[in-house]
């Protein structure tokens, strides 16, 4: 890999990620259809739909990867996907699956060693500190719990050092405090003036309140909204997603 940052050679300020009339379809069903969209700096975006609503499938068109039938562009730092070499994707954006499979029994601090591209602010062993895994380091990732394999890989998707990370429900194995906890972390990671982007996908409509700046939520039969999440998350919108009412008591979100 060159030594020079091809992220730098995009010029100017372009979004992060930007996709243009994307479209994508699974097993005969159409799940976003003309997805017009943009991701800054500085930006926290959580994806949100029902179970199957395709939010899987567009986290992983937003890496590259390979997903069932796609339409559309998707470009980082202002360049079409596939103009990018293989290499040097990994200097734009980083990704965290919703779980990780592991083929060889490396320690956890030989795997955050391996998931390095680029020198970012923060040493591996303060991510697994900022993320309760600390004493996980010389352990043998596949002899983690779900919840705690979920918190590596998070600290391998930051370790990184990409501008624009992609997460599919980061706390889906997470207990109640290591959710709050992960939530914290995230919005220090991605903070209002920060160089990078974070987009997740999640369930837990008080954990995307509190964790997003915006929302993409995918309404079904390819339609979607977007925008800030204190303008998207109302009980209107949530019934549609959903396919439930919603109340707000007290702050809280609460399915009827």
């Amino acid at each position: 890999m060159s030594r020079d940052d091809p992220a730098r050679r995009s010029g100017g300020d372009p979004p992060l990620l930007e996709t243009r009339a994307l479209s994508l379809h699974a097993a005969g069903r159409c799940l976003l259809r003309g997805l017009d969209w943009r991701v800054r700096r500085g930006e926290r975006w959580c994806v949100i739909g029902r179970n199957a609503s395709g939010k899987s499938t567009l986290l992983r068109a937003l890496a590259g990867l390979s997903v069932p039938e796609r339409d559309g562009e998707v470009c980082w730092l202002g360049r079409r996907q596939d103009d990018w070499a293989a290499a040097d994707a990994a200097w734009a954006r980083a990704y965290a699956p919703q779980q990780s499979v592991d083929r060889f029994p490396l320690s956890v601090q030989r795997l955050l060693e391996l998931s390095t591209v680029r020198p970012g602010p923060q040493a591996a062993g303060a991510l697994l500190a900022a993320l309760d895994a600390q004493p996980l380091a010389r352990r043998g990732v596949m002899q983690l719990s779900g919840g705690e394999r979920q918190r590596v890989a998070l600290a391998q998707c930051a370790l990184q050092g990409a501008p624009l990370m992609l997460m599919d429900e980061p706390v889906s194995f997470q207990d109640p405090a290591h959710q709050i906890q992960v939530a914290r972390w995230l919005a220090q990671l991605v903070a209002p003036g920060s160089d990078a982007a974070l987009v997740v996908s999640a369930h837990d409509v008080n954990w995307i309140a509190r964790t997003a700046t915006h929302v993409l939520a995918l309404v079904g039969d390819g339609r979607w909204q977007a925008g800030p999440a204190t303008e998207l998350l109302q009980a209107g919108l949530l019934a549609q997603v959903y396919g439930c009412g919603w109340t707000e008591v007290g702050g809280v979100w609460v399915a009827t």
